[in-house]
């Protein structure tokens, strides 16, 4: 096999065992170095190694173009297909190298690159079989006789044992079944992930992450090698993959903000967050607000009456207005103040309440006065799940001496604008992954404390319902 072929299965190799190492990413965990550097954070520094795919094949073709010869009129083709493959192959090593953000666009790349290489394999080796057979000469086969042996020789049987192999990977480790699956993951040192403006060195905080994606056929044969792999048929009503992405990237936003205003106003900095009016998420077709109201506006009053939040718009409604009466609406939209009169009808669910047909959200206002550096690492796109530890951890960074009192922590949970800690999904693979650490006690929401026992028996799980019930047992044991 012509050298260049060589670097293409290389690349091919590796591809296929970073496909591999991806899906069992969370095995090294939780390994750190005695600088304090978790799994989590030197997976971005392995990553580079995937320039390798791209860099391979990019030589390859560049030595192929050095070494190829004019024979049986293919010149041309060849050097046009090996251009191709370099300039791909330069420009996915520059996304990973530069760029690593860029993953969709990464793949795209790789996944045009990928089928050139194996057409370039394909045709050398063909190329390479013809030229070094002896032929016969007219005359001395029968013609039948002549034109197989001419096709045999075409047949590239290594490049086609490649491809065939290559191909039955790539559908283990990547076509999509119609499920999902979720798996232990690993942890993250908040203090770590994030530093407060004027806060001090933390200690050890540790969020913890599971896997939740589509199910891959080679999932199943993990799950038979791997503890607390388990599946779920996803919904028909499901939304795209890129669009759920972009949801859990802006939980995360929304979880930061939420976790760093209640972590000031615990520490004395700042007012927290207040209700600041109600915001209108979604509104019915052919409701009364329907052509009235739009997604996005802020109700600030109903007949001149303030409502900050979406008690205050309840409780008005349900002892002011009547089905059927009109509300006039005080709202901002566009950055503007603007009254509307919106009809009101009965609820379906109890005549006697009046409603206005849209769904609604409390707006928050959230007071920030000092700035936070977030670390940005490949493994943890995103979630609210880490908000509660989060919260946890700008605490201790604001708070003179601390607030783990030595105590290794790990947690898991929502953080709410009241402060209080709200539930999350993979309680069982999340307390499995923390069971593998150092930790001296996982804190989790408290109506989940029974599931996440039976993920880690020996674990030191303490219940909470609040941040501040977090807070009080450090003190009580530290």
């Amino acid at each position: 096999m012509l050298k260049p072929a060589r670097y293409y299965l290389f690349g091919l190799a590796l591809a296929v065992a970073c496909l591999v190492a991806a899906e069992l990413i969370w095995l090294p965990a939780p390994i750190r170095t005695g600088s304090g550097m978790q799994w989590i954070e030197m997976i971005d520094r392995l990553f580079n190694l995937l320039a390798l795919v791209p860099l391979s094949w990019a030589f390859g073709a560049l030595l192929g173009m050095r070494q190829q010869r004019r024979r049986l009129g293919f010149f041309l083709l060849l050097q046009l297909l090996r251009l191709g493959i370099a300039v791909l192959g330069v420009i996915g090593a520059c996304f990973v190298l530069f760029v690593p953000e860029k993953l969709f666009q990464l793949l795209i790349v790789i996944g045009a690159a990928a089928p050139l290489v194996f057409a370039d394999m394909l045709l050398s080796e063909a190329l390479e079989r013809v030229s070094a057979a002896k032929l016969p000469q007219e005359g001395e086969l029968p013609s039948n006789e002549r034109r197989r042996r001419l096709t045999l020789l075409w047949m590239p049987k290594r490049g086609a044992a490649a491809l065939l192999i290559t191909i039955v990977l790539l559908v283990a480790l990547l076509c999509p079944t119609g499920y999902r699956v979720m798996y232990p993951g690993m942890t993250l040192n908040m203090n770590r992930y994030a530093h407060v403006e004027g806060g001090k060195q933390g200690g050890t905080i540790n969020g913890v992450l599971v896997f939740d994606r589509p199910a891959v056929p080679a999932d199943w044969l993990f799950a038979r090698l791997l503890p607390l792999y388990s599946f779920e048929k996803i919904p028909a009503d499901e939304p795209p993959l890129a669009e759920s992405y972009a949801q859990v990237v802006l939980m995360k936003t929304d979880a930061n903000s939420v976790a760093a205003a209640v972590a000031m106003q615990k520490a004395g900095i700042g007012k927290g967050i207040t209700a600041d009016g109600v915001r209108v998420i979604a509104i019915v077709k052919d409701s009364p607000a329907d052509q009235r109201l739009r997604a996005g506006d802020i109700i600030d009053r109903l007949n001149g009456q303030a409502v900050r939040s979406i008690a205050d718009m309840t409780a008005y409604m349900a002892n002011t207005v009547k089905p059927g009466e009109t509300v006039a609406v005080t709202l901002q939209r566009d950055g503007k103040s603007v009254e509307v009169e919106v009809n009101t009808k009965a609820s379906e669910d109890d005549p006697n309440r009046p409603i206005f047909g849209i769904s609604v959200q409390t707006e928050l206002l959230l007071d920030i006065p000092r700035s936070i550096d977030y670390k940005r690492f490949m493994a943890h796109i995103g979630g609210p799940s880490h908000g509660a530890m989060l919260t946890l951890a700008l605490i201790d960074q604001l708070t003179p001496g601390g607030v783990t009192h030595g105590i290794q922590v790990a947690g898991t949970g929502t953080i709410e604008a009241d402060g209080s800690i709200g539930l999350i999904g993979g309680i069982r693979q999340k307390a499995y992954a923390i069971s593998r650490t150092d930790a001296d006690v996982f804190f989790v929401p408290e109506a989940l404390e029974e599931e996440a026992r039976s993920g880690a028996p020996d674990l030191n799980i303490v219940p909470v319902k609040t941040i501040d019930d977090v807070l009080g047992w450090l003190a009580q044991h530290g």
